[in-house]
C-alpha cells in the first residue's frame, strides 16, 4: 500500500538497500529498522535499527483453558508473525503448536464430554470480526462454523454435548477476506423492554453493510459436528452481552436496549425469551437434580464489584462479601456437581489477589508467594482439582501456573523470562486541581543517569481501566535502561479499580478533568529535581490516544512531543462511525452526539477542533481495520496538524486493526516509537 505521502515496506527496503543483510548477517548490527509488509510510513525517515535489551526472553503465555480429561492447558502463544493456538500437556513441556496464519487466535475451548475436537476464534486483519472454527483433537485443516460479514462476541458449549450457543453482532463494515491471511514463516440492574425473539433461522447477514432497521445482535445454537445447520433463538436491535449457561444447560444472557438491562433466560426450543427466575424449567434433561445457581460480580452495594449468588430457578440473588475494599475481577466456578469452592481474584490497589471461598465461609487467600502482579483466566478444570491461571509481573510478561486443591500448592507450568533482576514501580500521588487525588506508578531510571532526566507519560486506554504492575519489556524498557526517562503511567479519574464513584468522575460532561489530571502532573514534575520538564513526552492508546491528543492541545509550551495510537480526534465522527454494537455504550460514556448540545459540547473539547494548538512533534499509528476508533480518525488529525507546520510521524498498517499484534509490525512500532521519542528528548531532527 503506499500514498501520495506515503513509501510501503517493498519500497522502502528497495530504496534502503534492504537486500545487503542478506550477504552479511553482521550488517544487522547497524541496519536500518524494516517496516513490515502491509506498513505505510508517512513522514518517517529511514534510521538505523535499535538493540533492545531483552529481545530473548522467554515468551507470552496466555492460558486458555483445560481439556475436560486430561491435566492438558490450551495456550496462546506466539508463532511466527501472530498469537497461535498450542496445547500444553504438562509443567515445563514445550507447548505444541494447533493452529498457523497470520492471523491471531483469539479464543478456544474444548468439546466438554472428551475433548473430541476444539472451537476457536479467530478475525482478518484485526478487524475483531471473529469468526468460530472446528478443529479436530489431533490437527488438520480448521472447519469453518460460522458466516463472513458477522462478528461472534461469545460462545460457549451446552453440557452433554448438545451442541453450542454464541452471540452474533451486525457489522457495518466489510470483512476484509472470508479467509485468514496465511504466514510463511454490564450494566445489570435496570428493567427494559424484551428484545424480540425468533424461532426460526433467517438469512444470515451478507459481508458488507447491513440495513439501518436489522437486528443488531442475535443469539444461535448450532451443532459444531454439523456446521450448515443452526438455530435462531433470539434478536435484538440493542445488544445481548454476558453468554453464560447454567449448570443445568440454561442459556443466559443480558439483554440491553435504550440504556437499560435485564438478565434473560432464552429458550434452546425457540419458546422465547423471559425474566431469569419466570418459572421456565430447562431445556437440557439431568440425569439428576442440581442446584441451578450461578455467581456474578456486580456493585449492587458501596463502591467495589462484589459477590452475587444467582438461583436461576427463582430469579433470586443474594450479595455475598460486600465488605471487602477491593475489586472483585474475576470469578472461577467449580464445575457442576463438583465440591470445590469458588476461587476469586481481587484487584487490590492495582495488584492481584487469589482467594477461595465456600459460600457462609471465610475468603483464604492462595498463591501468596507469586510476585506481586495481575492474574488473568483462573479456571477451575472440570475433573481434576487443579485451578489453572496466568499471571503477567515484573518477572514474566505472562506465565503459567496450576494450584493443586489437594497439595495446596502452586505449580508454575512455564518459566520466568530470566533470572536477571526486574526494575520495580513504585506509586506516584499527586492533587489534581480540584483537590482529588490522582495516583499513578513510577519507574525510575537505573542511578547511573543523573541530574534531572526526560519524563514519558503512558496512559492507559478505556477509559475505564488501570495502570497495573506489569512486565517492563521492549521500547518501554529501553526508554528507561537506554534513555535514562522516567515512565509514569497515570490513573486519572474515570480508571477501574478504585470505586464507582471515581469510575464516573469523566462521564460526559466531565471528559476533559482527566486531561486536566495530566496538566498536574505536569504540575509535579516540574517541582522535581530528578525529573527535566522540557523534557517530556505523553503517549497513549485508544482512549488514551485522545488523552494524548488533548493534553497535545492544552499543554504544548510545556511537552517535548506527544504519541496517538489509535486515538479518538473528534468524538462527532467517533461516535458516529465505531461499529454499531459499540455506539451505544460509548455514548453512555461519552454522550449522545445526536442530542445537538451535547454535540457542540463534543465538538468543542475534541483534539482536531484545536489542531492547531499542537506545536511539538506528534507521532500517530493506526490500523486500516480498526472497527473501534475509525482509521479516519487518525487521517483527520495528521492532515490539520501538518497544515499548520508541525512535525507528524504517520504510521498506518492494512493488516491491523485497533492495536498492532503481528511481529513484523510491532518490531518496527517499538522501533519507530524510540527513534521518535530519542529524537525529541534530545532536539534532534524529525525529518532526516
Amino acid at each position: 500500500m503506499t500514498s501520495e505521502s506515503g513509501i510501503n515496506r517493498r519500497d522502502w527496503l528497495r530504496l534502503t538497500g534492504g537486500a545487503l543483510l542478506a550477504l552479511d548477517p553482521l550488517l544487522a548490527l547497524a541496519a536500518p529498522a524494516r517496516p513490515g509488509e502491509h506498513m505505510t510510513l508517512e513522514g518517517i525517515p529511514r534510521f538505523e535499527r535499535h538493540v533492545f535489551g531483552n529481545d530473548g526472553d522467554a515468551p507470552v503465555l496466555h492460558f486458555a483453558g483445560w481439556h475436560p480429561v486430561k491435566p492438558e492447558m490450551l495456550v496462546l502463544m506466539r508463532r511466527g508473525a501472530s498469537q497461535q493456538l498450542h496445547r500444553l500437556d504438562g509443567p515445563g513441556r514445550r507447548p505444541e503448536p494447533m493452529t498457523s496464519g497470520r492471523d491471531a487466535v483469539n479464543s478456544a475451548a474444548w468439546e466438554p464430554t472428551q475433548g473430541a475436537y476444539l472451537v476457536f476464534s479467530r478475525d482478518q486483519g484485526g478487524n475483531e470480526a471473529y469468526r468460530l472454527y472446528r478443529l479436530g483433537a489431533d490437527g488438520g485443516d480448521p472447519v469453518t462454523l460460522t458466516p463472513a460479514g458477522e462478528r461472534v462476541s461469545d460462545y460457549g458449549f451446552l453440557p452433554d454435548g448438545r451442541g453450542l450457543v454464541y452471540l452474533q453482532e451486525r457489522l457495518d463494515h466489510r470483512a476484509p477476506s472470508e479467509s485468514p491471511i496465511e504466514d510463511d514463516d454490564e450494566r445489570e440492574e435496570r428493567e427494559p423492554r424484551e428484545p424480540r425473539l425468533g424461532a426460526e433461522e433467517q438469512p444470515a447477514s451478507a459481508a458488507g453493510p447491513t440495513a439501518k432497521g436489522s437486528p443488531l445482535c442475535r443469539i444461535w445454537w448450532t451443532d459444531p459436528l454439523r456446521p450448515g445447520e443452526r438455530r435462531l433463538l433470539a434478536e435484538t436491535s440493542g445488544r445481548f452481552t454476558g453468554l453464560r449457561i447454567s449448570a443445568t444447560g440454561r442459556i443466559l444472557a443480558t439483554s440491553t436496549r435504550d440504556g437499560r438491562s435485564q438478565f434473560l433466560e432464552f429458550s434452546l426450543n425457540g419458546d422465547g425469551a423471559r425474566p431469569v427466575g419466570s418459572g421456565a424449567k430447562s431445556t437440557l434433561a439431568t440425569s439428576a437434580p442440581r442446584e441451578d445457581v450461578i455467581w456474578r460480580r456486580q456493585a449492587v452495594e458501596g463502591e467495589f464489584r462484589h459477590l452475587v449468588r444467582t438461583d436461576v430457578s427463582s430469579g433470586r440473588s443474594r450479595n455475598e462479601l460486600v465488605r471487602v475494599e477491593s475489586d472483585l475481577e474475576a470469578v472461577a466456578e467449580p464445575p457442576a456437581g463438583v465440591d470445590r469452592p469458588l476461587a476469586l481474584v481481587y484487584n487490590a490497589s492495582g495488584v492481584s489477589v487469589l482467594r477461595l471461598y465456600r459460600p457462609g465461609g471465610t475468603p483464604s487467600p492462595i498463591a501468596q508467594d507469586l510476585a506481586p502482579g495481575v492474574i488473568r483466566a483462573a479456571t477451575w478444570h472440570p475433573t481434576l482439582p487443579l485451578l489453572g491461571f496466568e499471571q503477567v509481573s515484573a518477572d514474566s510478561p505472562g506465565r503459567l501456573f496450576a494450584y493443586s486443591l489437594e497439595s495446596g500448592q502452586v505449580e508454575p507450568w512455564s518459566a520466568a523470562a530470566s533470572d536477571a533482576p526486574r526494575l520495580q514501580s513504585d506509586v506516584m500521588r499527586w492533587t489534581s486541581f480540584d483537590g482529588l487525588e490522582i495516583t499513578g506508578l513510577h519507574i525510575a531510571p537505573p542511578a547511573r543517569f543523573t541530574g534531572p532526566r526526560p519524563v514519558y507519560i503512558s496512559l492507559h486506554g478505556g477509559p475505564s481501566s488501570q495502570a497495573r504492575p506489569g512486565y517492563l519489556a521492549g521500547v518501554m524498557l529501553a526508554l528507561v535502561e537506554q534513555l535514562g526517562m522516567h515512565v509514569i503511567m497515570p490513573n486519572v479519574r474515570g480508571s477501574d479499580g478504585f470505586g464507582k464513584t471515581f469510575l464516573k468522575l469523566d462521564n460526559g460532561r466531565l471528559r476533559e478533568n482527566a486531561v486536566r489530571d495530566v496538566g498536574a502532573l505536569l504540575d509535579l514534575i516540574a517541582k522535581r529535581p530528578d525529573m527535566d520538564a522540557t523534557r517530556v513526552v505523553v503517549a497513549g492508546g485508544s482512549y488514551g490516544g485522545y488523552l494524548s491528543l488533548a493534553v497535545a492541545t492544552h499543554e504544548s509550551a510545556r511537552l517535548a512531543g506527544s504519541i496517538c495510537r489509535v486515538g479518538i480526534a473528534n468524538f462527532v465522527s467517533f461516535l458516529e462511525n465505531t461499529e454499531s454494537y459499540r455506539r451505544d455504550n460509548r455514548r453512555a460514556e461519552y454522550g449522545d452526539e445526536r442530542d445537538p448540545e451535547m454535540r457542540a459540547f463534543l465538538t468543542s473539547i475534541s483534539p482536531l477542533t484545536h489542531a492547531d494548538a499542537v506545536k511539538k512533534p506528534l507521532m500517530v499509528v493506526h490500523g486500516r481495520n480498526d472497527p473501534r476508533v475509525p482509521f479516519g480518525e487518525a487521517q483527520a488529525m495528521v492532515a490539520a496538524v501538518r497544515a499548520q507546520g508541525t512535525p507528524v510521524w504517520f504510521l498506518s498498517a492494512s493488516d491491523e486493526g485497533h492495536s498492532f499484534t503481528k511481529a513484523d509490525n510491532r518490531a518496527y512500532l517499538n522501533q519507530a516509537t524510540y527513534e521518535f521519542v530519542k529524537r525529541v528528548v534530545t532536539g534532534v531532527t524529525l525529518q532526516r
